[in-house]
């Protein structure tokens, strides 16, 4: 097997391991139908980070006797200028759990993604998930993720919330803060500028803005998110990006203007989008992956009666860990961020975004 054999769907990997498209229909349908899946394992995600940043994505799967899938792994070949022969599940994604109907089909899933790093395809996989223990598989522990149980019952709902949030949704509602769902591009542009001041906020990159528009184009239209803008008067004061499928709900951005924070216009987005959820038939809202390190964030999730769980990586990789390097990188890469004016970061977006996945 070649590194070219990986762009060629149907390709074995071992005899009952093969190679799909994304867009496969034994794929769709095993996808659609199992309970696990979320929003990273549907075409339209994968469809949208491949075509945006470059990259090209394949499924590796586990067949039963019948060809029937019984395991199966979106990836994608994320290499770029800068970071080269790398694999990730999923790029531009908080995590991607393995799919499977037996325990032991993961077992084989995990078995035939070592098989594929000890041919020497690639000599970086990144897995966004716990995978079973292998001595070629590394752990990575930096985040953690947070997940609410929806139930149509709003009092149950709200009696698993600390004190503090109840307190700031009444104050923001009675500050006449109002929330607006919208799956239109402008209302999505105007998350993008809060995002850009967010982000440099916080000192990390921005997405560039064409992102957001395929966003729309590819993810809004499919019913599959919209965008979530709170509002006081004819003032956006901040936003969220909402992603939906299955019985996962999922909080994947988040933006909000600074000197309007006083207002609780966060808590009244949050409260806003577990309610439709609940309305919606959703089982789980997931409010996305957090820096263990990060406890305020951490608490914060927490309060909305969020279950904490780790979210460990598997590497598969001939490069040594070298996490205290990157964290020296990171913090004075965070510094420069935000000392720049907000067209130099949106410009270093546009221009090295892609290379972060």
């Amino acid at each position: 097997m070649s590194i070219a054999d990986i762009y060629i769907p149907g390709t074995k990997i071992n005899e009952d391991c093969v190679l799909l498209s994304p867009d496969d229909a034994n794929w769709m349908e095993f996808v659609a139908t199992h309970p696990d899946a979320s929003i990273f394992h549907h075409p339209a995600w994968i469809e949208l980070i491949a075509d945006f940043y470059h990259f090209h994505p394949f499924v590796i799967a586990v067949l039963g006797s019948k060809g029937e899938i019984n395991a199966g792994l979106p990836m994608m070949d994320a290499s770029t200028a800068f970071r080269r022969n790398r694999y990730i599940s999923l790029p531009f994604s908080d995590y991607c759990n393995p799919l499977y109907r037996y325990p032991e089909s993961i077992e084989r899933l995990t078995d035939c993604i070592v098989s594929l790093y000890r041919q020497g395809i690639c000599s970086n996989i990144e897995l966004r998930w716990n995978f079973p223990s292998h001595e070629e598989i590394r752990r990575c522990s930096n985040f953690v993720r947070h997940t609410v149980p929806m139930t149509p019952d709003m009092d149950q709902m709200t009696k698993r919330f600390n004190r503090v949030h109840r307190q700031n949704i009444r104050a923001a509602e009675q500050k006449g803060v109002r929330i607006v769902q919208s799956n239109e591009k402008e209302d999505l542009y105007l998350f993008y500028q809060m995002q850009l001041e967010t982000r440099r906020r916080h000192g990390v990159p921005v997405q560039p803005q064409r992102f957001f528009e395929m966003l729309a184009d590819k993810i809004f239209k499919e019913r599959l998110g919209f965008v979530l803008l709170a509002y006081r008067d004819s003032e956006c004061l901040a936003g969220m990006v909402i992603l939906g499928w299955n019985t996962l709900l999922l909080a994947k951005y988040a933006a909000s203007k600074e000197d309007t924070l006083n207002l609780r216009p966060n808590n009244l987005l949050f409260w806003n989008a577990i309610q439709w959820g609940c309305a919606n038939g959703y089982k789980l809202f997931d409010m996305g992956r957090s820096d263990i390190k990060n406890e305020g964030l951490r608490r914060y999730k927490r309060g909305w009666g969020a279950e904490e769980t780790p979210l460990d990586y598997s590497i598969l990789s001939t490069t040594p860990d070298r996490q205290r390097g990157s964290h020296i990188v990171k913090a004075m890469a965070q510094r420069m961020i935000q000392h720049c004016p907000l067209w130099v970061c949106q410009l270093a977006g546009e221009l090295f975004y892609r290379h972060l996945g």
